[in-house]
């Protein structure tokens, strides 16, 4: 065979992000290895597989999207063949990419993916984070093998195992007024700056939990990242909502944080593994999936704190 599974891993990257700088942003190789790659395959193969479009990137010949298709399947075959032989070795080979909703990402994928390559020290684990849009697009094009995200506008197409719930509670300063409660409701809150988490989907579940109570909020300021928000809750510029409890009570600049479950009947987000329908899933994507079972859970989970 004249060329490698990993060339061909190259050019589905370029071919599904229609851009070759931005294919090696995705999967963390340099310009030249991707372009490197995909010359090769258009010698060996000899036929055009991209047409290139000056300043606004490249997109797949036809010949180039038959190809593609193969070629996917291709790299679907040989992970499921290591890991048969992994089975027949009683060890797990292979690799596994996964993508994390974006405020779950810098939690829960440390700990857990650590925890789960030392245990199968044959695996490699890429991480990637989205949002849910993101997540579930990638899932289509078999960017990623699986999602650990919530339960927000599945498509039908999409399997999800439902992990744990995780409750919305407030971000306050240490120094707040009602730092010494056990719990608080947003009624008592409504009047002060409301700093909001605005990434898809998470901004409508938020502001629909005043919605609820016929409240509204004294909008402040929106973020879509999730140390931004605790940054300015620490520096007392207002309270905030949040479902990810990180075990780090403070933010990157070292001020106390204070957690308050919201009290009343709030429903929370699921946190689970999304996996795209009517896909086989390799050995490694099946064992993952067990381990995440095993290690998310009511009692526990990577990376966060219990109320």
């Amino acid at each position: 065979m004249r060329f490698t599974l990993k060339q061909l891993a190259y050019f589905i990257a370029a071919g599904e992000a229609s851009s070759i700088l931005k294919a090696a942003e995705n999967i963390h190789v340099s310009q030249p290895s991707i372009s490197n790659a995909i010359a090769h395959l258009e010698d060996v193969f000899q036929i055009q597989l991209f047409i290139r479009h000056h300043a606004q990137g490249m997109s797949l010949t036809t010949a180039g999207s038959d190809i593609m298709v193969k070629a996917k399947q291709l790299l679907r075959d040989a992970a499921e063949l290591e890991g048969f032989a992994g089975k027949l070795s009683d060890q797990i080979f292979g690799s596994i990419n996964i993508g994390c909703f974006i405020p779950l990402a810098p939690i829960i994928t440390p700990e857990l993916c650590h925890g789960f390559m030392q245990s199968h020290s044959g695996v490699e684990v890429n991480v990637s984070e989205d949002d849910q849009s993101g997540l579930i697009s990638s899932l289509k094009k078999g960017v990623i093998d699986l999602a650990l995200t919530y339960n927000l506008q599945l498509d039908s197409d999409i399997n999800f195992i439902p992990l744990v719930e995780l409750k919305p509670y407030v971000l306050l300063p240490a120094n707040h007024r009602f730092a010494g409660k056990t719990q608080i409701s947003l009624t008592s809150l409504v009047e002060e700056k409301f700093i909001l988490l605005d990434l898809p989907l998470s901004d409508t579940y938020f502001m629909s939990l005043f919605a609820s109570r016929n409240l509204k909020p004294r909008l402040y300021a929106r973020t879509r990242h999730t140390e931004v928000q605790r940054g300015l809750v620490a520096k007392g510029y207002g309270y905030s909502l949040a479902n990810v409890r990180p075990l780090n009570q403070r933010s990157l600049d070292g001020s106390e944080l204070i957690y308050l479950p919201l009290s009343g009947h709030n429903p929370g987000l699921t946190l689970g593994i999304a996996t795209l329908d009517k896909v086989r899933k390799t050995t490694v994507v099946d064992i993952f999936s067990q381990f995440c079972s095993e290690q998310i859970n009511t009692e526990s989970i990577p990376g966060m704190t219990r109320f």
